[in-house]
């Protein structure tokens, strides 16, 4: 991943560098916001797209109530005269099936999505319509950071966004993107006529659309400059919800979509990118079990000594060091080797994020935190798909 960048590091960083500039022959395009009992959010998010600089007369947002319980019907009530805004109403069926409604009823030649709980930056919209300006590309997604990081966990995941900006950026060199996030990716109209519509796919529709459209050969690239803002989960529980939705639907999807690993026909992304990924998963799991397994040991090793020598083995001494003892093993140069490598993705995800940085105090969060939570997920995602088990949306 490292030596990819490396080798694309001019253009990467030129893009961010490249004002985004409106020019008349713009493309229209429709933005579907589903809201889902969004009352709070629903409003902020259609006021950004309305904030987008992108001519009046091109840009259509199509705002689909999907049957929520709350006060959302009243939020989207003050946008019913927009010109530029469709309010929509429906039973409640789930998020693919209100992205099929509006794309379905979009009569654009680009059409997206906005979650209900994301804000875009004025110039996004332009910065990713001029990614198609290559003809082969299908899709484009664009770059998340944390909306207002207050929390511990929210500010653990502002470090891991801006990894995330550096992965999709490189992925996107190795044409190896695997998920086409809800927040603002943007697609050809096209794509859906030629493949179909989105699907339920484990409530993570954005991953198997992905899937989908490299099983077919269609191109999907990232626009680190075109930034959208995403709210967070505020506390590890909802954290921990939302990741187990994520990872287990990954793992359920690269299933469905076995037929691509190991398989040189879809590139880097079935010979390289998933077989890793789920490596990872199975490596964490090995890791957690040794962890485990030595904690039992050394338990037992205090029981002896403490048989052995009562409260004696309680005195302590002043610690010495001696170079001679500094364990040199193989792992811990590797340990070294890889934080090195966390840092220096942050650092190259910072310089990407077009203006968004991380605090000190947010990368200790992150090297502190994630190492402890993501493995109770990644356990529980895995546990789910052996036993065929569905994570609940919220």
């Amino acid at each position: 991943m490292l030596i990819t960048y490396i080798e694309h590091r001019k253009g990467l960083m030129s893009l961010s560098k490249t004002p985004a500039q409106i020019h008349p022959d713009l493309p229209s395009v429709t933005i579907i916001v589903p809201c889902f009992n969004e009352e709070k959010t629903a409003g902020k998010t259609i006021e950004s797209l309305l904030a987008l600089e992108y001519p009046t007369d091109k840009l259509f947002i199509m705002a689909i109530n999907d049957g929520s319980t709350d006060g959302t019907v009243e939020a989207l009530k003050k946008y019913e005269d927009h010109p530029q805004i469709k309010i929509i109403h429906k039973e409640n069926g789930g998020k693919h099936t209100v992205l099929n409604m509006g794309i379905a009823r979009a009569t654009t030649e680009f059409v997206g999505c906005l979650d209900a709980d994301s804000y875009a930056k004025p110039d996004a919209l332009v910065r990713i319509i001029r990614q198609f300006e290559n003809p082969s590309v299908m899709a484009v997604v664009p770059s998340l950071h944390i909306y207002k990081a207050e929390t511990l966990i929210q500010r653990m995941q502002k470090t891991e966004y801006l990894i995330g900006t550096f992965l999709r950026s490189v992925l996107a060199e190795l044409r190896a993107l695997y998920v086409t996030p809800g927040p603002f990716s943007i697609f050809r109209k096209s794509v859906f006529e030629k493949i179909g519509y989105y699907r339920k796919a484990h409530n993570t529709e954005d991953m198997e659309m992905a899937l989908r459209m490299q099983s077919h050969g269609l191109k999907i690239v990232s626009a680190h400059d075109a930034v959208i803002y995403t709210s967070s989960p505020r506390t590890s529980r909802k954290l921990y919800k939302q990741r187990v939705r994520w990872t287990s639907g990954f793992l359920h999807n690269v299933r469905d979509y076995r037929n691509m690993l190991l398989n040189k026909k879809h590139g880097h992304l079935g010979s390289f990118v998933l077989p890793m990924m789920l490596i990872s998963a199975g490596s964490v799991i090995f890791v957690v079990a040794m962890f485990g397994y030595d904690i039992v040991r050394t338990i037992h090793s205090y029981i002896v000594h403490f048989e052995a020598l009562g409260y004696k083995m309680f005195e302590w001494s002043w610690p010495s060091f001696n170079w001679f003892f500094l364990h040199t093993s193989p792992l811990v140069f590797a340990g070294f080797v890889a934080f090195g490598l966390v840092i220096a993705f942050i650092i190259i995800g910072m310089r990407l994020a077009h203006g968004n940085k991380a605090h000190l105090f947010d990368v200790a969060c992150y090297i502190c935190l994630y190492s402890i939570i993501a493995p109770l997920w990644i356990i529980r995602s895995v546990t789910n798909v052996v036993l065929s088990k569905q994570a609940v949306w919220r």
